[in-house]
């Protein structure tokens, strides 16, 4: 924050956020009180008055805010300015009971040093992104639950980015910022249907596991249970009737919501079959053919080819055109080893739309190649031979033995040896160890590529591969 202009400004000055991530959507509003009902209400501003009142507000923890005419909107600190304000004026809380206790606490600290706080003051919301970022994506202590994240990334969306935009400006992966923002649309069709007492409310906790719902979309018979096809636009769409969509969403949405355990029993394409074949017997009949996009359910449009032609572009910003290879522009390979720059190099020159063959080899013998070269410059190629080759059997067959492409990534991926990556890195990578034909862009497809005449690969299915492996990729090749 260092390069940023600090200013001292009267709290009264300052405004909390309407777009805040932490507040449902449903629930965003320009009124000020009701937003900070919200955050009492879901945020523990409480504990975090006591603390305010009791240290008072560290330096290194500035608000970060964005001019809006004479006064300021903090982006970051919306709960140190909730803290504060109830601090100041007990009486803005929503119950009696809640102005007793705020009322109590602000009689424990000197208010006057409340009154004025100095806060980084930033153009616009794109340029406090990378800060939000940073403290609540890569710092455990501070992160967001996923459908928080999801909203961030989503927000930076409507700012004017494109998701490959977002993911360069918050050092995340394309991978990651399409995930996001795919199953947290999903998530905001869910909000749209009708649901019995006391489901909705869990719906709406941001404790809500959003990455269960995701799964939906990572599984082949999850997507057919559903009724959805991915899409690289829209995220998704609708391959059966709305009707029978909305019967489905509705008991999936539930399900994630209020069965527990359910997030750690859906790991496999079997754990899906048993779900399916158990939770399809109570749904009512529905009409079935059909198709639909999101913004049917939703308050938003989603042009046609004509309408994205005449999308005015964001002031002051080119648009990046995506790769013709799957290598994404500007992701660079500067490892010492000749072998992996050169295939690197060959996989960059390759049209993955018109070399589909050639660029999903390819991309297998990189990561192989790649991956083997990384352990051993780390001099973890003994440990990784005797961890699957512990009595020593096949090296005494053929010396020159090496474990699978995917006993490999299982290694890495098991022993976490991949330095900085973070929690959603080895989860991304994970998912290049599906083991079943239903989940799609694994290593078996890769492998399917290689060994199986009879299986060609599309450009989606490459591209989604290099994104779930990216991660790791950004770490092995540099």
């Amino acid at each position: 924050m260092a390069e940023h202009k600090t200013r001292r400004v009267r709290v009264g000055n300052l405004l909390l956020d309407p777009r805040n991530t932490r507040i449902p959507t449903s629930h965003q509003t320009e009124d000020q009180r009701a937003l900070l009902h919200e955050l009492v209400k879901h945020e523990d501003v409480a504990t975090l008055a006591k603390s305010i009142a009791k240290l008072g507000l560290f330096p290194n923890e500035r608000m970060v805010v964005m001019r809006e005419g004479r006064r300021y909107v903090v982006l970051e600190g919306n709960r140190r300015l909730a803290a504060i304000k109830l601090l100041l004026t007990p009486e803005l809380a929503q119950t009696p009971a809640q102005v007793r206790v705020y009322r109590k606490v602000a009689q424990t600290t000197d208010l006057a040093s409340l009154m004025m706080i100095d806060v980084v003051v930033v153009a616009d919301r794109l340029e406090a992104a990378p800060i939000i970022a940073a403290l609540h994506t890569k710092n455990p202590k501070r992160r967001w639950e996923a459908v928080q994240q999801a909203r961030f990334y989503r927000g930076m969306v409507e700012e004017g980015l494109t998701p490959a935009e977002v993911a360069e400006r918050l050092a995340v992966t394309l991978g990651e910022v399409r995930n996001y923002l795919r199953s947290e649309k999903l998530y905001r069709v869910a909000l749209t249907l009708e649901y019995p007492d006391g489901v909705r409310e869990k719906l709406e906790n941001r404790r809500f596991p959003l990455t269960t719902l995701d799964r939906f979309l990572e599984s082949r018979i999850g997507q057919k249970f559903l009724g959805l096809k991915l899409d690289e636009d829209l995220g998704f769409r609708g391959a059966v009737h709305p009707d029978r969509f909305r019967v489905v969403l509705a008991k999936v949405a539930t399900d994630v919501a209020t069965v527990r355990g359910l997030t750690r029993r859906i790991n496999t394409e079997r754990d899906f079959e048993t779900y399916v074949s158990e939770a399809g017997k109570d749904l009512p009949r529905t009409r079935i053919r059909g198709s639909f996009t999101p913004a049917l359910f939703l308050d938003e449009e989603e042009p046609d080819e004509q309408g994205k032609q005449d999308r005015k572009a964001p002031p002051r910003r080119r648009r990046k055109r995506q790769s013709k290879s799957v290598v994404p522009t500007g992701f660079t390979c500067t490892t010492r080893q000749s072998k992996v720059r050169a295939l690197f190099d060959e996989l960059k020159k390759l049209d993955a739309g018109k070399q589909r063959n050639s660029s999903g080899v390819m991309l297998r013998v990189l990561l192989d190649v790649a991956l083997w070269c990384f352990y051993k410059e780390r001099k973890l190629e003994t440990a990784v031979l005797d961890h699957y080759d512990k009595g020593g059997k096949r090296r005494a067959r053929n010396p020159d033995w090496t474990p699978s492409l995917r006993q490999l990534i299982s290694y890495g991926a098991e022993k976490r040896v991949f330095p900085g990556m973070p929690a959603d890195g080895y989860k991304s990578v994970r998912l290049l160890l599906a083991r079943d034909h239903n989940w799609i862009a694994t290593i078996d497809t890769l492998n399917e590529y290689t060994h199986n005449p009879q299986v060609q690969p599309t450009e989606a299915e490459i591209r989604t591969v290099w994104e779930r492996a990216e991660p790791m990729l950004e770490i092995i090749l540099n």
